[in-house]
């Protein structure tokens, strides 16, 4: 596949045109420190942030922790369905130097949905979705506003394509598109070739999300969907080098090697302890669990490593058990190599 050009999002260049997702409970300073870590990332995001509960005061903005510091570019999502709100966080987010202010449209979760109808309800509405969307530019200062949806609130309602000049229409800068309809939530295929309904709908750029999970999986996205560029969400919690993969091949480089077991290692233990320097111990170990059992996939003895990273109750057994898994005698090999020697 020839070059990608890089994502223009008005005035801003992304360079390799991938971008990390929004994940609730994961894409937080740290982990996003990881993926700068390992490159390829041409745009992270934080987690979605609720822009009614910032904006009253009813909740600290504890997802917005470190973007202040953080190294840029940087995109905040926001999620609401009062234009008010919408566009006093983004004038918010302009105090806070951000790169870009991305609103959800495709959250499937029942809460967000029902009882604040919001995320992929706003689906069934387009006007309303383009009125929040204007609200955000006009608050933006003139940072880049994209937004976030799915093919529709349902398999038989797809308004994506609607939706897409509704956006298009408000001052949005590019719209990123999950291949699915909010209810099949992640269990069916993500539907590439849908995506690019929405590609021949507006002339703003369109970014394909949905089952990007290495290279060959992006290259397939932007060739099926036309998209011009791609995001990519739950396969980088597993692999977060996979963005640097994922731009090597969209710049027609060849692959990086994988990280050895022994740079893994290093990482998810200085991933631990950032979050318990950040939280404390033993706080910071029961936060890390979720993460840790992301790690070393495809290690021998996996789901054993999985079951006693989750139960770790501080720092000190959450090393002994690092240490037990992925003893010395594995390190320098690659995850394939030392499933192969076990």
């Amino acid at each position: 596949m020839p070059r990608v050009d890089p994502l223009r999002l008005d005035g801003l260049q992304v360079d390799p045109p991938v971008l990390s997702a929004p994940v609730a409970g994961f894409t937080d300073a740290i982990f996003r420190g990881i993926v700068r870590q390992f490159g390829g990332c041409g745009l992270p995001f934080t987690e979605m942030v609720w822009a009614g509960a910032w904006v009253r005061g009813h909740a600290a903005p504890t997802r917005l922790a470190g973007v202040a510091d953080e190294p840029r570019p940087l995109g905040v999502q926001l999620w609401d369905r009062e234009a008010d709100m919408i566009r006093e966080a983004a004038r918010r987010l302009v105090d806070l130097r951000v790169s870009v202010i991305d609103l959800n449209f495709g959250c499937p979760k029942r809460r967000i949905m029902g009882r604040h109808a919001a995320g992929a309800s706003l689906l069934r509405d387009p006007a309303t979705v383009g009125r929040l969307v204007g609200a955000a530019v006009a608050g933006s200062n003139g940072i880049p506003v994209t937004a976030k949806i799915r093919l529709g609130p349902s398999v038989v309602a797809r308004t994506a394509a609607e939706v897409a000049r509704s956006v298009e229409a408000n001052g949005a800068a590019a719209i990123t598109v999950h291949g699915r309809s909010a209810d099949q939530h992640y269990g069916e295929p993500s539907q590439w070739e849908l995506i690019g309904e929405v590609v021949a709908a507006v002339k703003i750029p369109v970014i394909a999300n949905g089952d990007i999970v290495d290279a060959p999986s992006a290259r397939r996205a932007l060739a099926v969907s036309g998209a011009a560029g791609v995001m990519v969400a739950r396969g980088a919690l597993t692999r977060p080098w996979v963005f640097r993969e994922i731009g090597a091949a969209l710049r027609g480089l060849p692959p990086p090697p994988a990280p050895t077991l022994a740079e893994q290692k290093r990482v998810l233990l200085a991933h631990h302890a950032a979050m318990v320097a950040r939280e404390g111990d033993p706080w910071g170990t029961v936060l890390m669990r979720k993460f840790a059992c992301r790690y070393f996939v495809g290690l021998p003895n996996t789901r054993a490593f999985r079951e006693a990273v989750a139960r770790a109750a501080d720092s000190a057994e959450f090393h002994a058990i690092v240490e037990r898994f992925v003893p010395d005698d594995l390190l320098g090999m690659s995850v394939a190599e030392s499933s192969d020697a076990a």
